[in-house]
């Protein structure tokens, strides 16, 4: 019976990668409905150990844990062991007894960076990373994120490029909640300059009839064009996955290119740090001198007719397209 139920697992996540790569995030998970009890889940590698804290049939505390390499990406499949007879707080330590694979098989299915499936002693359990403070899908892209873009399509020699975003406050505008920020001037200082405001300004939505985010980056001037980037992303608390769309304003490409990011400063560091709300002025820079990164390819700016895509593919377009025309929409009337 498990043998059918990896292979239904394993057809599942292939589907899974084809459609985008992600990497499982360390952190305590739970079930939001069944508080009080959870798994504390630590990935090194494609070493992914786990640790129940459940209770058995009288209502008592029990840990369980496992460990074993991930198959792919996304599925943990192996069984749990029992500890117990452990050592007192302030008594002399002795060893606990561990009975390997005794509580069965488990499994999880991870089918974002934080929510999975879990299935163990018969029951199956949707799961997520603990959310503790950073808020809702909004409030907690505050602080700053740096990620890579792979523009390896367009064949240049080096196709890599890092870029940088800095979320500062967030704010309601025709009843939507957007977060708002720039490309900060360096990631040293940890805030906004009017330079980076007015240049290189951010404006994220989070979409919950897709589960993304959506995020749109006023680039610069490549080759005299000003040039907007627009991201799609799947979030986790620490890392993103997505794509992204480089297009002039109004005139969309229809070509994506793959893009993967993680924190690198907290939202307390840029609240109550140096503070990205206390913009201040640039030293020198001035408009005329914005240049985007996608003038570091040194490549004309491709594209792709719509009607060229399937239906399906067209009206998911469309979907994505309109929600960045509303997001400028909202953003400009503000």
């Amino acid at each position: 019976m498990r043998i059918f139920q990896k292979l239904a697992l394993a057809a599942t996540l292939f589907l899974t990668a084809q459609a985008q790569a992600f990497t499982p995030e360390s952190g305590i998970w739970w079930n939001p409905n069944e508080s009080g009890s959870g798994y504390a889940i630590e990935i090194q590698d494609n070493f992914l150990f786990v640790a129940l804290y459940v209770y058995d049939d009288a209502g008592n505390p029990t840990w369980y844990t496992a460990g074993t390499f991930l198959e792919g990406n996304a599925l943990f499949d192996s069984n749990l062991n029992y500890n117990y007879n452990g050592t007192c707080i302030d008594c002399t330590y002795t060893e606990p007894l561990v009975i390997v694979g005794q509580r069965g098989p488990i499994t999880i299915h991870f089918r974002t960076e934080s929510t999975a499936t879990i299935q163990f002693e018969g029951a199956v359990k949707n799961i997520e990373r603990f959310n503790f403070l950073l808020g809702d899908e909004a409030d907690k892209m505050l602080g700053e994120w740096q990620m890579v873009l792979d523009f390896s399509d367009t064949g240049v020699a080096q196709p890599f490029i890092g870029d940088v975003m800095l979320f500062r406050d967030t704010f309601i505008a025709d009843g939507i909640k957007f977060v708002d920020g720039c490309r900060p001037e360096n990631t040293i200082d940890g805030f906004c300059t009017n330079f980076a405001l007015n240049n290189h300004n951010i404006t994220a939505h989070y979409d919950y009839s897709t589960d993304r985010l959506y995020v749109t980056v006023e680039d610069g001037q490549t080759n005299g064009t000003y040039l907007i980037f627009d991201y799609v992303l799947s979030v986790g608390l620490d890392h993103f996955v997505g794509d992204v769309e480089v297009h002039e304003d109004g005139f969309y490409t229809n070509i994506f290119y793959p893009v993967r990011g993680f924190r690198t400063a907290s939202r307390s560091f840029v609240e109550t740090g140096v503070g990205p709300a206390k913009t201040t002025q640039s030293t020198k820079k001035v408009a005329s001198e914005v240049r985007g990164l996608f003038s570091m390819l040194n490549i004309e700016l491709p594209s792709k007719d719509l009607s060229s895509l399937s239906k399906e593919k067209q009206l998911e377009m469309n979907k994505r397209h309109e929600i960045f025309d509303k997001m400028r929409a909202s953003k400009r009337a503000r």
